[in-house]
């Protein structure tokens, strides 16, 4: 049997079931007394970005989730207890509460999760993305610090390493532990839904597209936003590859899965920061997705109680009949405990104090951050009705959405001398094959010859018909005017694909602007 604790979101599909209804945890089918457990955590997903409005899962964005629902129980209010990697996973493996002046590795987090379960009798395949926790005498040829993280973000580590860890999924002749912490849906954000890329990996064509100095911009932020459901979509496409294995070596119907984050992000404007907890982003930051699928469970259920992600290590414990035997804070998943907890409580990065919200108060704000997130980018079931594709709606941001899928052909297109368009992404365009994992949907580059402060509302034309409005911006401190637009995968054809962009006037009227030489 299997015990999967897959650490990241997972969550719940259009099925119904009311949040009271939770699945207890059942021993192991069988009599087997060591099942398999396997752990994924994922990194930097807030746990709304899966929901309707509703609350309920967009299962025509994120069918692998909706699907992994139906056999597990959503800790619908799962949350972390820290706002950065290096200590809420390190957190999520041994149960303790973060402290000042650890490290994310084995010297600052002994015994953890690795002991418990090497002291079970388990073997253990692990990826730890960006702690260092599991000793050597434990994982033979192990780090006993951890590794550099912003490397293996701008590379292309992050599918290959998920890949290889899925592909040992199997049934073993030893119980076997697997851990997996994935740096996804993490930026940078460059995932489709569909599993491929849109550009390739490395420094973004715009650098800093995303930090502090673009944080003021809405428009810039809904495009950043729309890059991070994209990756997100792109997570349920590799959960789908993951769920797929384990059933296909028959471990998935005996597994303990359990699917949980490290952390959530905001997309607040004029902020100086994203992912540090604030009382007035609590809402974002806190909550993510957290599912547990105990072993022969073949029902999803909802649960509401307020659990954390420090309760990881002894749900484990519970679901296979002992104990954590180290002091530590967290409780099962299933405790009593965990259903009369009334605040979700997190200190600030710098343990300065620490910030709290209310049951009563977390949900009505959740409820606000999906209905601004569902007003600007739909939800699936709206776009496949609409456009019979549940990512169609996504991408029809920006202003003068009237001009999304016009034909420029037919428009009056006067030339303007002075300013110009340099994309940076043209090679690309040049010779695209839907069947390999670059597919580059992401048009971006500079407009030049503007005046010093200058912006403009743009249109880009793809093959002829225009695929995405938006607007140019400039990062502070930092002179060029830039522009970046995501257009749908049906936007491009195979082979050479013509692309341009126009400036758009307040009427509505566009004027090309040449391509830079």
């Amino acid at each position: 049997m299997l015990l999967v604790v897959l650490v990241a979101a997972v969550a719940a599909i259009g099925y119904a079931l009311s949040r009271d209804d939770a699945h207890e945890p059942s021993a192991a089918p069988n009599g087997a007394a060591k099942p398999p457990v396997v752990v994924v955590v994922l990194d930097e997903f807030p746990a709304d970005t899966l929901l309707t409005p509703g609350g309920d899962i967009d299962a025509e964005r994120f069918p692998n989730f909706a699907a992994l629902a139906k056999t597990s129980t959503w800790f619908y209010n799962g949350h972390t207890i820290y706002d950065s990697t290096f200590k809420a996973v390190p957190a999520i493996l041994d149960a303790r509460m973060p402290r000042p002046r650890t490290a994310a590795d084995v010297r600052s987090h002994q015994p953890s999760v690795f002991h418990l379960m090497n002291k079970l009798g388990y073997d253990v395949v692990k990826v730890e993305s960006g702690t260092a926790l599991c000793p050597p005498w434990i994982c033979p040829g192990a780090r006993t610090r951890r590794p550099g993280v912003l490397s293996r973000l701008a590379g292309r580590g992050r599918p290959a390493r998920l890949h290889g860890w899925i592909g040992a999924l199997r049934r073993r002749s030893e119980p076997t532990f697997y851990f997996h912490h994935a740096l996804l849906p993490h930026e940078p954000w460059l995932y489709l839904p569909s599993g491929q890329q849109n550009r390739p990996a490395g420094e973004d064509p715009i650098p800093g597209i995303n930090r502090p100095g673009g944080f003021h911009l809405s428009g810039l932020t809904d495009h950043n936003h729309l890059r991070h459901l994209l990756q997100v979509g792109y997570v349920d496409h590799e959960l789908g590859l993951m769920l797929r294995r384990m059933k296909r070596t028959q471990i998935f119907d005996d597994a303990l899965l359990i699917v949980v984050a490290d952390h959530g992000y905001s997309f607040d404007l004029n902020v100086p920061g994203r992912r540090q907890v604030r009382d007035d982003n609590i809402e974002e930051i806190a909550p993510v997705p957290y599912f547990v699928k105990t072993p022969g469970q073949t029902e999803g259920a909802v649960d509401d109680r307020l659990v954390r992600t420090l309760d990881v290590v002894p749900t484990i414990a519970d679901v296979l009949g002992t104990e954590v035997y180290w002091r530590h804070e967290g409780y099962s998943a299933f405790s009593d405990v965990t259903r009369s907890r009334e605040r979700v409580e997190m200190p600030r990065r710098d343990f300065s104090r620490v910030v709290s919200i209310s049951r009563d108060d977390l949900e009505p704000a959740r409820e606000r951050v999906r209905g601004r997130r569902a007003d600007t980018f739909g939800t699936g079931a709206q776009s496949e009705r609409a456009f019979g594709d549940p990512w169609a709606s996504a991408y029809r941001i920006g202003p003068h959405p009237e001009l999304l899928d016009r034909r420029v052909g037919r428009a009056r297109v006067p030339r303007s001398g002075r300013i110009r368009a340099r994309v940076a992404t043209a090679d690309l365009l040049e010779d695209v094959d839907p069947e390999k994992p670059l597919f580059p949907t992401r048009v971006a580059g500079r407009v030049e010859g503007g005046r010093p402060g200058e912006l403009r509302d743009v249109a880009l034309a793809v093959n002829g018909r225009v695929a995405a409005v938006g607007r140019s911006f400039r990062l502070r401190g930092r002179a060029p005017e830039f522009f970046s637009l995501l257009v749908p995968d049906s936007a491009l054809r195979p082979g050479a694909n013509d692309v341009a962009l126009f400036e758009v006037a307040p009427d509505g009227s566009i004027t090309l602007l040449p391509r830079a030489a």
